[in-house]
């Protein structure tokens, strides 16, 4: 190989030389660029491990807060208390033989001006109505020693096809009473009976019995009353001497409080009914 030829092949070398130099440094360049300026591709920070947080194996001593100081209020002057109201004591009641103007009272402010006195004999109404209340309870109605007159009206019989019947007619002569107990206020009523009891009870053991069975009678008469059969159709009769007699031999074996209770008829029946039931309530309290 000649002199020229050395030459020429050197020169070539040199610039092969540099151009790897160049594409070296700029290659380095775009490495700086894009690892350092580009803050996305930015090479995380070492993580500091943390040591672990040791707790005490007893809670650490807090001092006591202060208890705050009561707050003293001024003492308010005393309330004086009410003085009670004084319940005037009630009068005593009189004795069996002057109780009759204490009975027609006490059947006044029952009544709440109804007139009932035409109804009521005058004379020993305690000891009247006690008798009357202690037949009751067996089923019998002691008429001439009752409390109450008599009905000026006499029982009617029907005759329809040579047959008698209970004429519903006669249902009316009972429509006082029972339109009178039925516009009676039952609390009223209760309230005189608790003021009443004590003569009812003295004259309920002239009759023999012990004391403190006055009230469980008046039960018992209730009870019979509220037992009595209401029949909507007028009934069969037959005659008997003087009287009549009911052809149903079960509608005549009844007691007399019962068959009182069927000649004022299923209506007037109904309102003595509903007030005995409401009167029974506050009697067994």
């Amino acid at each position: 190989m000649n002199q020229n030829d050395d030459t020429q092949s050197r020169s070539r070398l040199n610039q092969f030389a540099l151009i790897l130099v160049l594409l070296v440094v700029i290659a380095c360049a775009a490495g700086w660029y894009f690892l350092v300026q580009n803050s996305d591709m930015a090479e995380p920070e070492p993580v500091t491990e943390v040591a672990p947080v040791t707790l005490p194996e007893e809670p650490l001593p807090v001092a006591p807060l202060p208890e705050p100081e009561p707050e003293v209020l001024p003492e308010a002057d005393p309330v004086p208390s009410p003085e009670p109201e004084s319940v005037p004591e009630p009068e005593p009641l009189p004795s069996l033989d002057n109780s009759d103007p204490f009975a027609q009272e006490q059947l006044q402010t029952i009544a709440d001006g109804m007139q009932i006195d035409e109804a009521l004999k005058p004379d020993n109404l305690v000891r009247r109505l006690t008798v009357f209340i202690d037949n009751l309870a067996s089923g019998e109605v002691m008429r001439q020693q009752g409390p109450f007159e008599p009905l000026e009206q006499e029982f009617i019989a029907l005759e329809v096809n040579n047959s008698l019947y209970l004429d519903p007619a006669g249902y009316r002569r009972y429509d006082k009473y029972a339109d009178f107990i039925e516009q009676l206020d039952v609390e009223t009523l209760y309230r005189t009976f608790e003021r009443t009891e004590p003569l009812l009870e003295s004259a309920y053991q002239e009759l023999g019995y012990p004391a403190g069975q006055l009230r469980s009678a008046l039960i018992d008469a209730i009870d019979l009353l509220l037992r009595a059969p209401e029949y909507e159709q007028p009934l069969l009769l037959e005659s008997h001497s003087v009287n009549y007699r009911y052809a149903d031999p079960q509608v005549e074996a009844l007691p007399d409080a019962h068959k009182l209770m069927i000649r004022m008829g299923p209506d007037n029946t109904r309102k003595v009914k509903s007030f005995l039931r409401r009167f029974k309530e506050l009697l067994e309290g």
